[in-house]
């Protein structure tokens, strides 16, 4: 009988550990934007957080709450149990700063957002989005970060570095550009593309049509001669004189810059915006057409075609309506 009761305390002491177990240190991770429960689940295994990722699946499962679980920064304590870790997990984490970061940003308008935000120090972070030491980090060949952080929600704590912020932004990319199974050599070929697309189209349905137009006029030679990138080349020389401006005039389409594609062939050097998943598709997989120029007609909407004289008179017929 003693052995009885004595076993059967020590059942419920082991149950009891196991139900709230004695606390170990505390460890602060952060939840990825997107991440799946089994993802999830291996990030707290390789953090010590749950000691059995099958076993956290089969009580996140019991406990119904799969959907649930929300990304963002969380303090927890090691090797505790997965009803615990759950619970926490879909409370949200601590003083989580929820951003949105828009289709067709440039770095330091991205930075400006994070710094009102009180999640960066504007200038450290576009120091750092420069640096091309931090940037090998990363894997990619590239002097700048311009096109790579990804637009997207994200959930910030004012606790991560600024370092660390951008790293959420490249991790982010990187699991949305791996689907397009794309040569490492030729990523930031696309995402040049893909920044100037975001750009121009203000129609998803035109998107693809106005990527190979690019691709069609790179084929023969023809500079793109995109006004989005005399944009970008000007707010690179004075961002607040020219962050308003919103038509150009002819002596803006003489500067002399790298970026201007009205005189200057093929791809400028560098991507001039972050552009979204819907742009990058698109220069993945252009449009099966012929054309050679677009001219926009209001609404969002542009008229393509496939000579010169086609696109002067449709130019003329448009401007003659206004």
């Amino acid at each position: 009988m003693k052995r009885k009761v004595i076993a059967i305390s020590i059942l419920i002491l082991v149950f009891l550990i196991w139900l709230q177990p004695i606390n170990f240190d505390r460890t602060e991770i952060t939840i990825p934007e997107d991440a799946n429960a089994r993802e999830i689940a291996q990030y707290l295994s390789r953090n010590h957080i749950v000691r059995d990722i099958n076993e956290f699946l089969f009580w996140l499962k019991i406990s119904g709450k799969e959907k649930h679980l929300k990304s963002g920064t969380y303090e927890l304590q090691r090797y505790k149990n997965p009803v615990y870790v759950i619970n926490k997990l879909t409370r949200g984490g601590k003083s989580d700063i929820i951003i949105t970061i828009p289709e067709g940003l440039t770095i330091y308008e991205t930075a400006e957002i994070l710094d009102i935000s009180g999640i960066i120090n504007k200038r450290k972070f576009i120091s750092l989005c420069n640096d091309r030491n931090f940037i090998k980090n990363f894997g990619i060949k590239v002097s700048s970060l311009e096109g790579y952080l990804f637009p997207d929600t994200y959930s910030f704590s004012i606790s991560q570095t600024d370092s660390e912020v951008i790293s959420t932004f490249m991790k982010n990319f990187s699991k949305h550009i791996e689907k397009f199974a794309l040569d490492p050599d030729s990523i930031n070929k696309i995402i040049i593309i893909a920044s100037i697309i975001e750009k121009e189209a203000k129609l998803e349905e035109e998107r693809p049509i106005i990527a190979k137009v690019f691709v069609n006029r790179i084929k023969v030679g023809r500079p793109l001669e995109s006004c989005a990138t005399v944009f970008y080349a000007l707010k690179n020389i004075n961002y607040e004189k020219y962050q308003t401006k919103t038509k150009l005039l002819q002596k803006d389409l003489k500067l002399n810059s790298p970026y201007n594609t009205y005189i200057h062939t093929g791809l400028p050097p560098g991507p001039i915006c972050s552009p979204g998943e819907n742009s990058i598709a698109s220069a993945v997989s252009p449009a099966d057409v012929d054309y050679l120029y677009f001219v926009s007609i209001g609404n969002g909407r542009h008229h393509f075609s496939k000579t010169f004289r086609e696109h002067i008179a449709v130019k003329e017929r448009y401007n003659a309506k206004k």
